[in-house]
């Protein structure tokens, strides 16, 4: 079991979930005695309303951790591709903790005042051993993820304007590294390899299901269905995805 994200809950985090889904004081302490159980608490956390709620104006996301936002967004994103396995929606949501400030996303990625781009991180893999190409490998499939998940708009336009690398590339560098990471995962993180695999496995429709959620409920850089969104979402998704993204 994969469980890395869903053990940084806080104790505010768990007075949201009782609260929620609690009617009564008596069924709120009921509650609160039963979160101690993590299979019960993963069984809770898949309950719609807890990420309705967190959803609200003001955002209610604001008041509890982000490791519980994220593991309610991305359970709710991949449940649209079936795609909702807990251990996988735990380490795709600890990707978005980790990545959420910029400094932490681009930490690896610059020396100094130079930039250093995706393919200056694979020529680095020869140059550390075994244990660090490892985590290296997973750190490049992380960062795919994160940018093409979250920040499609970005890569699309600059591909289109500025001929830069399109989501396709993004999409194999993604794949290959956890697929490569999942065959060393058993040297060094075996509970991890099933999580890798997937991720390798499933890419696209992992993304896909990320692009969905974030254009419908975070619209982190422009209004809802502008026309570059749209022409974006025609381009990169597949009809059931591009349906499903005009929908929510």
């Amino acid at each position: 079991m994969y469980y890395r994200t869903r053990i940084q809950f806080t104790e505010n985090d768990f007075e949201f979930i009782t609260q929620t889904l609690g009617k009564t004081p008596k069924e709120q302490s009921a509650l609160r005695q039963l979160l101690v159980d993590p299979f019960t608490l993963t069984e809770l956390l898949h309950e719609k309303h807890l990420f309705q709620q967190s959803m609200t104006i003001p955002p209610l996301f604001l008041s509890i951790s982000p490791s519980l936002f994220f593991y309610m967004f991305i359970y709710r994103a991949l449940d649209t591709k079936e795609l909702a396995d807990d251990d996988v929606v735990d380490y795709v949501a600890g990707i978005c903790v980790e990545f959420r400030s910029s400094h932490t996303l681009w930490q690896l990625t610059s020396q100094g005042e130079k930039m250093v781009y995706s393919v200056d991180l694979l020529n680095m893999i020869g140059d550390v051993d075994k244990h660090q190409q490892y985590y290296l490998r997973r750190y490049i499939g992380n960062s795919a993820l994160f940018l093409t998940g979250f920040f499609p708009d970005y890569i699309f336009q600059r591909s289109k304007k500025k001929g830069a690398p399109p989501l396709e590339y993004y999409e194999k560098l993604g794949r290959t590294q956890f697929e490569t990471a999942a065959s060393d995962s058993l040297n060094y993180d075996a509970e991890t390899a099933p999580v890798l695999n997937t991720l390798a496995e499933r890419f696209v429709d992992i993304r896909s299901a990320l692009n969905i959620y974030t254009d419908a409920y975070l619209h982190l850089n422009k209004k809802k269905h502008s026309l570059e969104i749209i022409e974006r979402q025609a381009a990169t998704l597949d009809e059931e995805s591009f349906r499903q993204s005009l929908e929510l």
